[in-house]
């Protein structure tokens, strides 16, 4: 038979093989006029008897049962590549059942603009599954997804692992409303899934469902502009996210999840509150702030000779103070009086230290330190009535920029840790701001 009557469903074969011989079937133009003729009658005879000599071999499964039927198909498709997902879909098991029902969920084809090709769907659901049931560390490839589905074949679809997901995709969706171009890639979809999990998980409420379902929107559209400035992204966490996005490594999944607590807790520190069973340690914030501190260190030591070179003078003068504050950044800081010292710190680093060699050109954050040291003085209610209420209105607003609160002496002491990532974060990337200035 002709290549080009080569059709992959042999069910649609065998149709279009009986309606091309009855005549309701003709063949595109270029094909007729290469054969001799648009129907079965208009053949030339040596064509039509050719036709009619081909032979069609088959296979006919009879007292099979579903587990037998597809590993009899991954074995007939080996002539083709499979993707993952497909052989995956031939596994005999309940916890396969499960990804195949939760990948036809509404969220998937009305929220996020993943195309369902080659079961891209169940795909994302078998690794979410994946993750949930082995944890952020097991891996995604297809010989470990496939352990988790022989190892769970009596998977139960009233678990507490298929309520969650399944609560996650439903939030999700009744969240975003509509569909959105962000959610196009099967990597981010599936780690906004994970996140979803792990926060309903941590004792998120549905409730909460807008607040998340905004931050995702401002991660991905942060995430794509400091992936497109390259070398001069002022947040590497951004591109440490999208290196594992763009490379298949065992630890991305946890890499990813990490960073998108920390930024989430930088969109809104109030969400630690709600989550009260979520180790801040298992989300690498006390590690990450510890990285940003030494970053921190190298852009001082890079801005000063940069600078030095240009004007003769270091812009953060070195001093006993100054290096005290600079070996001290990255220390935990988990109480009030801890936050009070690292602040001190930050001032005479960021404020007088720089003197005023930034005057018209201070960075947010360096002011965003100056008013939480004045925060912390005693002077702060001396004054006239109104000057006094308006000066703790614009202290309280630098506060709630990193806190998520106005009065540090009211937050819950585990939230410090938070405060200080939110701050070290912010000024590290005025810092990478500053250092393109000077270079």
């Amino acid at each position: 038979m002709p290549e080009e009557f080569e059709v992959v469903d042999g069910q649609q074969r065998l149709s279009a093989i009986w309606e091309f011989l009855d005549g309701e079937l003709k063949l595109p133009p270029k094909i007729a006029e290469k054969y001799g003729g648009p129907t079965y009658d208009d053949l030339p005879d040596a064509v039509s008897d050719a036709f009619d000599d081909f032979e069609i071999e088959y296979d006919e499964i009879t007292s099979a049962d579903e587990e037998e039927l597809k590993e009899f198909f991954q074995r007939l498709q080996e002539g083709l590549p499979l993707t993952s997902s497909e052989k995956l879909n031939a596994v005999h098991s309940k916890l396969r059942d499960y990804c195949v029902k939760l990948a036809k969920h509404k969220f998937f084809s009305e929220t996020t603009v993943v195309r369902d090709k080659r079961y891209a769907f169940f795909d994302i659901v078998a690794k979410v599954m994946t993750l949930e049931i082995e944890g952020l560390d097991g891996g995604l490839r297809y010989e470990d997804v496939k352990n988790v589905f022989d190892s769970n074949a009596n998977f139960s679809g009233r678990s507490a692992v298929a309520r969650r997901v399944s609560q996650a995709l439903t939030m999700l969706h009744e969240a975003f409303q509509k569909s959105t171009n962000m959610l196009r890639n099967r990597t981010i979809v599936q780690s906004i899934i994970s996140l979803s999990c792990r926060l309903l998980d941590a004792g998120m409420k549905p409730a909460h469902s807008k607040v998340l379902c905004k931050f995702v929107g401002e991660f991905l559209i942060e995430l794509n502009r400091q992936v497109e400035l390259g070398v001069s992204a002022t947040d590497p966490d951004y591109l440490a996210f999208q290196r594992t996005v763009n490379a298949n490594v065992k630890s991305g999944p946890r890499t990813r999840q990490n960073i998108l607590i920390r930024k989430l807790f930088s969109f809104d520190p109030t969400f630690y509150d709600k989550l009260s069973s979520l180790d801040t340690a298992a989300c690498g914030i006390t590690a990450s702030n510890q990285a940003t501190a030494q970053r921190i260190r190298d852009l001082v030591a890079d801005i000063n000779e940069e600078y030095g070179a240009k004007f003769g003078k270091d812009l953060f003068k070195p001093t006993n103070k100054t290096t005290k504050a600079l070996t001290s950044l990255g220390k935990p800081v988990d109480n009030y009086d801890k936050y009070k010292t690292f602040v001190e710190h930050l001032y005479f680093l960021f404020r007088e230290s720089t003197g005023t060699r930034l005057e018209g050109i201070l960075p947010e954050s360096f002011a965003d330190v100056n008013d939480l040291r004045t925060m912390l003085q005693h002077d702060v209610d001396h004054g006239k009535a109104a000057k006094v209420r308006s000066k703790r209105r614009k202290l309280g607003l630098a506060f709630m920029k990193y806190a998520g609160a106005t009065n540090p002496k009211t937050v819950d002491p585990q939230r410090f840790v938070v405060i200080q990532s939110n701050l070290v974060n912010a000024l590290e990337a005025d810092l990478r701001v500053l250092r393109n200035k000077y270079s």
